[in-house]
């Protein structure tokens, strides 16, 4: 009976020290952010609308009104100057608004750029379908350009993950830029 007490204290002792411990997931979660931290990105978590959500997603059984959002974490390229006339927008995976991009919907307004210059979207299609990492969603601001997602390796390695993300989003800064020039060229006298 005696060692019945016993293990019954050393349990309760020592089960709460084994919930706080890090599982391998959160361990390789911190790694990953870490090195994207290292690499340059500014790392976030947020919460983005869910494009695809269901009725029952938007409104509880009982009638309560649900707001459909999903968490995610922001990797964020912060660009080292503003560009005022380069395109924003927001994108996120949908199964319903794919005016823009296959399988891309938007979150928001598109602005300075149209909704119809294919040339533009089929580049940024390019470049958003390589983005690793179970990314759901990508973010243009003229002050910065961010990945969102669930953050998966998908058996590549955390830094190959980091220099994937960073490169896509330096892809579209680097075609932000671009636009952002040509449109404060003055016009030229023919």
């Amino acid at each position: 009976m005696a060692w019945v007490i016993i293990i019954g204290v050393l349990l309760v002792a020592i089960g709460p020290v084994l919930y706080v411990i890090p599982s391998k997931r959160d361990k390789q979660l911190a790694a990953l952010r870490a090195r994207a931290r290292v690499s340059g990105l500014a790392v976030d978590i947020s919460y983005i609308p869910n494009l695809n959500a269901t009725g029952s997603d938007k409104v509880s059984a009982g009638g309560k009104k649900r707001d459909a959002r999903i968490k995610c974490t922001t990797y964020t390229l912060v660009l080292p100057k503003q560009m005022q006339e380069a395109p924003g927008w927001h994108l996120a995976r949908s199964e319903t608004d794919n005016v823009l991009i296959a399988g891309w919907g938007r979150i928001g307004a598109v602005h300075h750029i149209s909704i119809s210059d294919s040339g533009y979207w089929n580049t940024v299609r390019t470049i958003v379908e390589a983005l690793p990492g179970a990314c759901i969603a990508v973010r243009a601001t003229p002050y910065e350009v961010s990945w969102q997602g669930l953050e998966r390796l998908d058996g590549q390695s955390i830094d190959q993950v980091v220099v994937e993300i960073k490169a896509g989003l330096e892809k579209i800064a680097k075609l932000h830029s671009q636009i952002d020039k040509e449109r404060q060229l003055p016009p030229s006298r023919t």
